[in-house]
């Protein structure tokens, strides 16, 4: 097998990379909820549903937006790094943190895009009431 990274400096810019990952990541992934938030159609009537369908599809994109980038690390750039229990340790390190940077970002991310959105369907993800 022919390992990318070796050594404790090529370790270094990959978790760099990882991190910068997992901000472009929430932020498609942000892009994406909108566009599901979009398709859904306005409903009238008493007790209308269409503004919890889109918080609902908003946590599920979010779930799923963590979920791909732990898999996608852990499952493929892990298998680029020679297994050597340090190098192997510090990377899911980073891993786990920058999971959690992918989230908060996604919702941080998606909490002001409904704000500047507050006058189209995505606006009703995070209500002002």
């Amino acid at each position: 097998m022919n390992y990318e990274y070796k050594n404790i400096n090529q370790l270094d810019g990959l978790i760099s990379n990882t991190y910068i990952l997992a901000v472009v990541a929430a932020i498609v992934f942000v892009g994406i909820a909108i566009l599901i938030g979009s398709m859904i159609a306005y409903q009238g009537g008493k007790n209308p549903t269409d503004a919890k369908k889109r918080r609902v599809w908003f946590w599920l994109t979010g779930i799923v937006a963590t979920a791909a980038f732990f898999c996608y690390n852990y499952f493929y750039v892990s298998g680029t790094i020679v297994p050597t229990q340090m190098l192997q340790d510090k990377f899911f390190t980073h891993t786990a943190i920058a999971t959690g940077v992918t989230l908060v970002v996604y919702v941080i991310a998606g909490f002001v895009m409904s704000k500047l959105l507050k006058r189209q369907k995505f606006g009703t993800v995070f209500p002002s009431k």
